[in-house]
């Protein structure tokens, strides 16, 4: 490759492939035709340069044993240590949490005038644990050079918050809009192959990685994907290569289903359901004897499938995958609703063949449904209220908070912080829209809280993956400042007991 004005350093350089296309548009003749050939070529290899040392079974970033987690981030300073560190939760997850992927009986802090009902699993699992600690980390390793973060690092509003007070940039929203850089211009059309790019837990779509790579942008280094939306991809991937057309259940604005969805497409077909009415939709596509019929309902799916996916053609054979953060027990009734429709249409001999079963096992995360079957435990308790605090993006927090609505209905409560909290009788609630896309309204909406019981009240409280300790611990001083301090016992104590 021949120098050219402009590009050269010295003793030689390292050129981006958006270098080298903008130099063949402009000075074609100055590059040698080898140069000109793997150019035409590399564009659909792209997305694989920065990981080609890593297998089918290796992850872009394994959880972290205990003896190597790095806690000094989460003791940067007061804010820091405010935000993350709870010895109340520390505690708790000590006595509880026997086996990371197994839940046990809640805890029961008895404060004296009020008492609160903790599940065993709650807040950060190991993949936002992972990611945080490598957020912090890289603006450490990089004083004084530019770095970004893909999308939100997590949906928690004051993790990022904190971390964009130190320096971090977003480069789109959790929706995938680029976002501006001050003085105008996308911060995406800022980018050089200097700066420094963090993938989020959530991970990315192949477009998404092959914009960062033809910057120069080195990826692999800062990719904080949680390995068990990887494990999810790796499914994709396998059921796609043996002929299934992959069905994901996510939500198809979700940046976990959107790379999901990037993934399972380079292997074969793939659709986004987004729960059981619209699986019960495409088992009557999957149902249909005429083509027309199923090309007629299948244009409930625009936008939300492959290029050139042929209702007719393309599923009889299905394999289900999900989105990480939804309730394990609805993808499992679309698997089985499915696994119903083929038995109909096929014979119950041939279910197996025509829906993968083994998806019923391979990509639903444990720290999910783990805090979910927690949260079951202690709602079977009796409870006068529950409090769900974490994002309002946060789809996991969401899930937790439907199953304590189907519980107490508006004896339920989905916060962000103490904050919200606006008295013993008033509290701020994320007021969910009804339909296929629930989203918070804004603003919150109020509810009542507590009001005068008769007896000291009982209150569960549980965070979502994304919510720090830090908060949680804030929630019960806020909750037990409503009450006479002489009525209050100390943390001691009540710790004291759960030990």
């Amino acid at each position: 490759l021949r120098k050219i004005d402009g590009l050269e350093g010295d003793g030689g350089c390292l050129w981006s492939l958006e270098e080298i296309r903008a130099g063949l548009v402009s000075r074609p003749e100055e590059f040698s035709p080898d140069i000109h050939a793997v150019m035409e070529r590399i564009g659909p290899h792209v997305v694989r340069i920065p990981y080609l040392e890593k297998g089918e079974h290796d992850f872009i970033y394994r959880f972290r044993p205990e003896k190597l987690r790095n806690r000094s981030v989460y003791e940067i300073d007061q804010r820091s240590e405010a935000l993350y560190q709870s010895g109340l939760c520390r505690a708790i997850k000590a006595v509880k949490r026997i086996n990371e992927r197994s839940s046990t009986t809640p805890a029961m802090l008895d404060f004296g005038a009020v008492s609160y009902v903790l599940p065993s699993h709650f807040g950060f699992c190991l993949g936002v644990q992972n990611a945080i600690e490598r957020a912090y980390e890289c603006i450490a390793e990089n004083p004084g050079r530019p770095v970004y973060m893909l999308s939100e690092l997590i949906h928690n509003p004051f993790v990022n918050d904190d971390l964009q007070a130190r320096g971090l940039r977003y480069l789109q929203s959790d929706k995938g809009k680029p976002l501006l850089a001050d003085g105008g211009g996308l911060l995406w059309d800022r980018l050089g192959k200097d700066d420094v790019v963090i993938i989020p837990a959530f991970g990315a779509t192949d477009e998404d990685k092959v914009r960062l790579i033809e910057k120069g942008i080195a990826i692999n280094r800062y990719d904080a994907t949680c390995m068990l939306v990887e494990k999810v991809w790796k499914a994709a991937r396998r059921f796609g290569r043996e002929g299934y057309t992959v069905i994901i259940h996510g939500k198809a604005e979700h940046e976990e289903t959107k790379a999901t969805f990037s993934n399972a497409a380079k292997a074969g077909a793939a659709l986004i359901v987004r729960n059981q009415e619209e699986a019960e939709w495409l088992g009557a596509i999957i149902s249909a004897g005429d083509a027309g019929e199923k090309m007629r309902l299948f244009g409930a799916f625009a936008g939300r499938h492959t290029p050139g996916l042929d209702p007719v053609r393309d599923l009889d054979r299905v394999a289900v995958v999900n989105q990480t953060t939804l309730l394990r027990n609805e993808t499992l009734k679309i698997i089985e609703h499915l696994e119903e429709v083929v038995g109909r249409k096929f014979g119950q001999d041939r279910v197996g063949y025509h829906v993968n079963g083994n998806s019923k096992g391979d990509t639903l995360c444990y720290a999910t449904q783990v805090n979910q079957d927690a949260l079951q435990k202690a709602l079977a308790l009796d409870l006068d209220f529950a409090m769900v605090a974490g994002g309002g993006n946060s789809s996991n927090t969401y899930q937790l908070f439907r199953l304590c609505r189907e519980r107490l209905g508006d004896r339920a409560a989905y916060i962000q912080s103490e904050q919200n909290i606006l008295s013993a009788e008033r509290i701020l609630h994320y007021n969910f829209s009804v339909g296929l896309n629930p989203v918070p309204t804004d603003p919150m909406t109020e509810r009542p809280f507590l009001g005068h019981a008769s007896r000291p009240p009982r209150i569960l409280l549980t965070g979502g993956a994304s919510c720090p300790d830090g908060i949680i611990q804030q929630i019960i001083a806020r909750v037990n400042s409503f009450f006479p301090s002489d009525r209050i016992r100390s943390v001691d104590e009540v710790l004291a007991d759960l030990e």
